[in-house]
C-alpha cells in the first residue's frame, strides 16, 4: 500500500486527536500536521502539500467550505474529506459541487472513516498506474471514475428520514456484504435500534436493501439487512 500524508483542520483539539488516531490506525496513512484555525491551515498546507485534508466546516474564524474552495484553487492534487456536524442539505450540496472526496457526519464511526481512506488509496493508486505513453479505453476510464454515489432526493423522503443519516446507513450496507441486524447497525452508526430499523425498512421499501430471516442461538428469528436485491 502507498504512503499517504493527511492534514487535519479542526478547531477542537480533542476531536483533532481522535481523527489523528483514526488515520494512523489505517495502514499506509500518516498525519503530517494539525491546524486549529484558518491561518495555521493555509500556512501549513502551503508548506506540507499533503495528499489529503480532513476538514471540519464550523470554525470561530472561518467556514470550512471557504477553505475547501481555497484548496481547490491553489492545490489541484489535494483531496478533501469533510468531517463535520453539519447536516444541512444545502451545505452538503455545496461541498459536493466543490469536489470533496467524501462527507462524514460526526460522531465519526471508525469503520466508516477507514472505508473512505481505503477508497482514497484505491483511487490514487489507479491514477498513478496510468501510463503517459498509452491511450485509455472506456473500461479503464469507467474503472478509474467508479464511485458508488447514493442518489437521494431529500424533498421526496418521508417524515423521520434524514438524508445524511440515510446516506451513512446505505454506505455502510454497500461496503459490508454480510449484512446487519437493526441492533448491530444502530451500534455502528450511533442511533437506536428502533431508528436503525426504520431506515432499514425504508431502504427495503425502496428496493435498495433486502431483508432475510435468520435464527439466533435460542431460536428467535432476526431480520438481517443487506445491500441490494
Amino acid at each position: 500500500m502507498s504512503s499517504w500524508e493527511v492534514f487535519i483542520v479542526e478547531d477542537d483539539i480533542r476531536i483533532a486527536e481522535i481523527n489523528k488516531k483514526f488515520v494512523e490506525k489505517v495502514e499506509g496513512f500518516s498525519v503530517c500536521g494539525i491546524a486549529l484555525n484558518e491561518e495555521e491551515a493555509k500556512e501549513q498546507i502551503s508548506i506540507l502539500r499533503p495528499d489529503l485534508v480532513v476538514l471540519d466546516i464550523y470554525f470561530p474564524d472561518m467556514n470550512g467550505l471557504d477553505l475547501l474552495r481555497w484548496i481547490r484553487s491553489e492545490f489541484r492534487g489535494i483531496e478533501v474529506i469533510m468531517v463535520t456536524a453539519a447536516t444541512e442539505v444545502k451545505t452538503l450540496k455545496v461541498a459536493l459541487e466543490d469536489g470533496i472526496f467524501d462527507y462524514i457526519v460526526k460522531p465519526v464511526i471508525f469503520q466508516r472513516f477507514k472505508d473512505t481512506l481505503l477508497q482514497f488509496n484505491d483511487y490514487k493508486r489507479s491514477i498513478s498506474q496510468l501510463s503517459a505513453d498509452k491511450e485509455v479505453n472506456q473500461n479503464m476510464i469507467d474503472s478509474l471514475l467508479k464511485r458508488e454515489k447514493v442518489e437521494i432526493e431529500p424533498y421526496l423522503l418521508p417524515k423521520g428520514i434524514d438524508p445524511i443519516t440515510l446516506e451513512k446507513i446505505l454506505s455502510i450496507l454497500m461496503h459490508h456484504q454480510k449484512g446487519f441486524t437493526a441492533e448491530d447497525l444502530g451500534q455502528r452508526t450511533g442511533v437506536s435500534r428502533t431508528t436503525a430499523r426504520r431506515y432499514l425498512e425504508y431502504l427495503v421499501s425502496e428496493q435498495k436493501a433486502k431483508a432475510d430471516i435468520t435464527y439466533g442461538g435460542v431460536g428467535r428469528p432476526e431480520r438481517i439487512y443487506k445491500y441490494g436485491l
